[in-house]
């Protein structure tokens, strides 16, 4: 992941007016520092609107202890600066309270991290801290004994969470894989339904991934390139990607373009999308994770012109349990999504000709148990638009689960009859 190009005051005001844009805190909640090189300690203010931080709101705290800035800082100052003293190797602390993580918090339980793969990995050890007054030495205490015992992200009870890590950027990628697979797992109680576990075995083979020689010179597929951008930052301000999770692929001359791996989607450029003709690549670039079997997909089926790769959490609660995920509740969403195919975790590696096989046009949806859904479209638009259907008809049949209701399909008479209508 490329570090954003800015100050650390600068670096705050960005994340946090992100974060709340995101509906991830509210106007007052939410508190974010970085340890800089010289020993400062730079942390957002109190009482000043989250949606509206500018890098002169940031405070910050000389090795001193001598407190600048226009304002107070945060009331939670005291714990981030036990935080980072206790861990001379983390150089940011980022302390939020979304909904998800607060439900566990106040049930004074986990989420479940190996749900999924990557995100155990990412966010470290994690561990439950006792609750204490917000500001208080000893909640600050509390706190900094857990990261001492080499935790990166604690949960609060009746509180939030709070992560450390190298840098505020690799934070807030932590905290929101945190997020998703919270709400994954929230989905999937919504369900009634246990979410599955990964065993260590089944997480290691998301380390076997394909081999690029990145020889390719960087072409001028520019409206391919803008388009993409543009979608994977619309899927990411409708919570269908996240930071470092989501990808789309593209059919080119010759070859496919696909997003990056381990970079901000948010913030891609079109000089960071990876074109990929078969073994080869762009020199200097690293392809999503989904490359090899985007390829395999492009290599078969010739009227798959796009594809996207999400873990959206409600359709990932389908995908975490055995809840099966119906297309044929509305018609719209049945004209979209037509028919749902549903894979075994793994198969992207050990069986990837399974998706190849049962996916295409008329079935562009693959459940991938698990890990993600792979979703085929005729174009980038289309594919972007089965994407955002499908997390709308899991959400719905989540919210139906959670109310104790009885989901009434439509019929197989009147499936048939919108296939006649609509020429599918």
């Amino acid at each position: 992941m490329k570090l954003l190009n800015m100050t650390s005051a600068q670096k705050i005001a960005y994340i946090m007016t992100r974060l709340y844009d995101n509906k991830l805190t509210t106007t007052s909640g939410g508190n974010l520092s970085i340890m800089d090189d010289d020993g400062v300690m730079w942390i957002s203010p109190s009482g000043v609107d989250k949606a509206h931080l500018t890098a002169e709101d940031i405070m910050w705290v000389t090795p001193d202890g001598v407190v600048h800035g226009k304002h107070r800082p945060s009331t939670e100052y005291p714990f981030h600066l036990a935080v980072l003293r206790s861990r001379p190797d983390l150089k940011a602390v980022f302390h939020a309270h979304p909904a998800a993580l607060v439900a566990y918090s106040l049930e004074r339980k986990l989420p479940q991290l190996d749900i999924m793969p990557g995100v155990s990995a990412l966010c470290g050890k994690i561990a439950i801290a006792k609750y204490a007054l917000p500001g208080s030495k000893k909640l600050g205490d509390i706190i900094a004994e857990k990261f001492a015992g080499g935790c990166d992200t604690v949960l609060l009870e009746n509180h939030g969470v709070v992560l450390g890590a190298d840098s505020l950027e690799r934070a807030y990628m932590m905290f929101e894989a945190l997020d998703y697979a919270a709400r994954t797992g929230i989905a999937a109680a919504m369900l009634k339904k246990s979410a599955r576990e990964l065993t260590a075995e089944q997480l290691a083979l998301k380390n076997d991934r394909p081999a690029y020689a990145a020889v390719l010179d960087a072409d001028s597929e520019s409206a391919v390139r803008s388009e993409m951008v543009a979608m994977c930052r619309r899927s990411y301000k409708n919570k269908l990607f996240t930071m470092g999770v989501g990808a789309f692929a593209k059919r080119v001359q010759n070859g496919f373009i696909i997003t990056p791996d381990d970079e901000d989607v948010l913030l891609l450029t079109e000089d960071m999308l990876v074109r990929v003709e078969g073994d080869k690549c762009e020199s200097g670039k690293v392809p999503s994770v989904f490359a090899g079997i985007a390829q395999r997909i492009f290599d078969v089926h010739d009227d798959i012109d796009s594809i996207a790769f999400a873990r959206s959490p409600y359709i990932m609660g389908f995908t975490v349990s055995d809840a099966e995920f119906n297309s044929h509740m509305i018609p719209e969403g049945y004209i979209c999504l037509k028919n749902t195919t549903r894979h075994p975790y793994g198969t992207i590696e050990t069986a990837p000709e399974r998706i190849v096989d049962t996916i295409s046009i008329k079935a562009p949806i693959a459940i991938i148990e698990n890990d993600c859904v792979i979703v085929a479209g005729t174009s980038l638009l289309n594919a972007y638009d089965r994407l955002e259907v499908l997390e709308f008809g899991a959400e719905s049949l989540c919210d139906i689960a959670a109310m104790n209701g009885t989901i009434v399909p439509i019929s197989e008479e009147e499936i048939r009859e919108i296939e006649v209508a609509f020429n599918l």
